[in-house]
């Protein structure tokens, strides 16, 4: 995996700052040049596919304008073994939606943004949608407040902003007295999913993990 920065740096709390929230944005409202986006499919009366991935740009013909996606791992397997062709499903692109990662705004008066904790009570309502056909965003959390981490979406908090595209391949473990997860680059954890060569994982302390 790509080698990530090093977590060592001089003042500040730079720790404490909480990655942005990935939003759903309507494919039609986003700039032509689609491929490989993190997508969605609105599926009418029944909810919403997630983790797709967008295989080139919109078509358009007498039925109107479309996009291939494929699943999250097909996407993988067509970089990883090149050559490979993943089976896609043309999606008109009304129902498609992308995942747009907000900008993160700092400052110096309120550098850091506070997350909401999970006992909020009004957490719950603020996530409500208007029905199934509109998605929700992906709001990061602490790694230490989620009971399984292995597979998932990992973020990495470093002096330099932050760390995406990772996932965990291990669950909390104590390294030298300090809980730890193992995290390897998304591109490394489906090479290994699809060809079973074992990742270089990275030990990253669990207070520096955020999950999706």
């Amino acid at each position: 995996m790509e080698e990530l920065p090093d977590l060592e740096i001089e003042g500040g709390e730079w720790y404490r700052a909480v990655p942005p929230p990935a939003v759903p944005v309507p494919a039609r409202h986003m700039p032509p040049e689609l491929h490989g986006k993190p997508a969605l499919a609105v599926i009418d009366g029944l909810g919403a596919l997630h983790d797709l991935r967008i295989l080139g740009d919109a078509h358009q013909d007498q039925t109107g304008r479309w996009v291939n996606v494929v699943p999250e791992l097909d996407y993988w397997r067509t970089h990883i073994t090149p050559g490979t062709s993943a089976p896609a499903r043309r999606v008109p692109l009304d129902q498609v939606w992308v995942e747009h990662r907000l900008p993160y705004e700092a400052s110096a008066e309120r550098p850091f943004t506070a997350a909401v904790p999970a006992s909020d009570p009004n957490a719950l309502l603020r996530r409500l949608a208007p029905g199934p056909g509109t998605p929700g965003g992906r709001t990061p959390l602490p790694a230490r407040t989620v009971p399984h981490l292995h597979g998932r979406r990992i973020i990495q908090v470093n002096p330099l902003g932050f760390a995406w595209n990772l996932r965990a391949v291990s669950e909390p473990y104590d390294l030298d007295g300090e809980i730890t997860v193992n995290v390897v680059s998304a591109h490394d954890y489906y090479r290994w999913v699809i060809t079973g060569k074992a990742p270089d994982p990275t030990p990253i302390a669990l207070y520096l993990l955020w999950t999706e």
